[in-house]
């Protein structure tokens, strides 16, 4: 047998150093055994697991630590998930569904609201929100707690649920005598996206319900009215 000639192995070697090469790290979530899950690329296989997260942190275990791997879509390394701490809301957008006044005028409004809050993990951030309401005939100020979760820690689109009580103060200005507005307790809750670029700093629209109650008083007769609403939001948060 004629011995393998050395420029063949060459040959072979740089073709597979090729393919190397090319290929990029793959993305996946490690699953050990004692119960941790660490997500990042793949820096090698054998004869150690050896994987970089995201901060660019370098983590090397035996294969006899691995209790399974799952393949991630890959993301923007520039995305980054926020576990806890501060985090700020800006939204706004219509109130939209048809609501006589106590008038008879068909309102129609608009919501701006910030919100400030803290974080404490996926599942919970709770802040405090205030905000106006514009409706055709009034305007509130609503102060608010506001509770949100998300529903994904992964990627760069996470839905959420918001959910938010307090009250609304009646800032609709008056020039008819015997003619008094008050305001009331509000409620909200829905569903939303959140887009991120960077960090975790994202675009944010959401959609759900909203409450208002307010009161009108003339000639001493008071009437409660409820401001029921379809809740369209578009902001940023970060």
């Amino acid at each position: 047998m004629k011995p393998f000639p050395q420029k063949s192995l060459l040959v072979i070697a740089l073709f597979y150093s090729t393919l190397s090469i090319g290929q990029s790290p793959k993305n996946v979530s490690l699953y050990l055994k004692n119960g941790s899950i660490i997500r990042g690329k793949v820096l090698q296989e054998s004869p150690v697991y050896k994987i970089e997260t995201y901060d660019q942190s370098q983590w090397v275990f035996q294969h006899s630590e691995i209790e399974k791997t799952v393949p991630l879509k890959t993301s923007n390394p520039n995305i980054k998930y926020k576990e806890k701490g501060f985090v700020h809301y800006t939204e706004l957008g219509p109130l939209a569904m048809s609501n006589r006044a106590s008038n008879g005028v068909t309102t129609s409004a608009f919501s701006f609201q910030t919100t400030n809050g803290y974080k404490f993990n996926q599942w919970l951030y709770t802040g405090l929100g205030i905000g106006a309401d514009l409706y055709a005939v009034q305007t509130f100020v609503p102060v608010v707690l506001s509770l949100r979760g998300d529903f994904s820690r992964t990627g760069d689109k996470i839905p959420f649920y918001f959910v938010e009580g307090g009250y609304g103060f009646n800032a609709t200005s008056n020039d008819v005598d015997n003619l008094r507005f008050g305001g009331g307790s509000t409620f909200a809750g829905g569903i939303g996206l959140k887009i991120l670029f960077t960090n975790n700093t994202g675009f944010v629209i959401g959609a759900g319900y909203r409450f208002q109650r307010s009161s009108v008083t003339q000639l001493n007769i008071e009437k409660t009215e409820d401001f029921n609403r379809l809740t369209l939001r578009a902001g940023f948060s970060f």
